[in-house]
């Protein structure tokens, strides 16, 4: 019987050893983000809840970027950072459209303040890359 448990417990030790060796066949982590090629032309961001929808897009130069508060509460979009947009809460109520031409190439970070910070809760960006 103690030679039992003796094979056990070496078996055992083993098994522990292989699991931490660096020898180990687990494989790597690799990102599966989906990448998606810029929109052109109109396109359609709408803040409900407490979201914009979507949170982030990527737009060629020349795009209309349009906000619609879908929502039953006040938005407002706030800049974070240098951004060219920015609406009040008068200016977007339920219902409200607000409507930025892209003009300018890179990423402009916005939130909602009433509902979030530039980093957690409501809050969104738009890149604009050249056609």
């Amino acid at each position: 019987m103690r030679r039992v448990l003796i094979l056990v417990v070496i078996a055992a030790a083993g098994l522990l050893v292989a699991s931490c060796s660096g020898s180990s066949s687990t494989a790597a982590t690799t990102s599966t983000a989906v990448t998606q090629p810029p929109q052109s032309g109109t396109v359609a961001i709408s803040a409900v809840d407490n979201n914009f929808r979507p949170q982030d897009v990527t737009v060629t130069k020349g795009s209309t970027i349009v906000w619609t508060n879908d929502g039953r509460a006040e938005h407002n979009i706030v800049a974070f950072g240098p951004t060219p947009f920015h609406v009040d809460t008068k200016s977007f109520p339920p219902g409200g459209t607000y409507t930025w031409e892209a003009t300018e190439l890179g990423t402009f970070r916005y939130f909602c303040s009433i509902h979030g910070t530039a980093t957690a809760g409501m809050y969104g960006s738009v890149t604009v890359v050249a056609p």
